[in-house]
């Protein structure tokens, strides 16, 4: 009765990190890995829009904390030279 209701979204099996055999955390210095995992505000994406199983989310969410701690990374917004490249007509 029970396994009707329970029609949620599982969890991937696997995802990039699996795939290329990267850990999320040595990662942190990695600007560009790191922002792709960032809002423009400088938020976490969910996991739901990363795709990533939930191990790496929390992986890659400690290296982002730790990348902003070490003030390698805005903790508000995004870099100037990232928002150039998506938006050139801005500057």
């Amino acid at each position: 009765e029970q396994k009707k209701w329970k029609t949620g979204r599982k969890s991937p099996q696997s995802d990039a990190f699996d795939r290329l055999g990267i850990n999320p955390i040595t990662e942190y210095k990695n600007f560009t890995l790191m922002s792709e995992y960032m809002t423009e505000m400088g938020r976490i994406k969910h996991s739901k829009e990363t795709g990533l199983r939930p191990k790496n989310q929390r992986k890659i969410a400690k290296a982002i904390r730790r990348a902003i701690g070490l003030g390698l990374m805005p903790s508000v917004h995004r870099h100037p030279l990232v928002l150039k490249k998506s938006a050139p007509s801005r500057f």
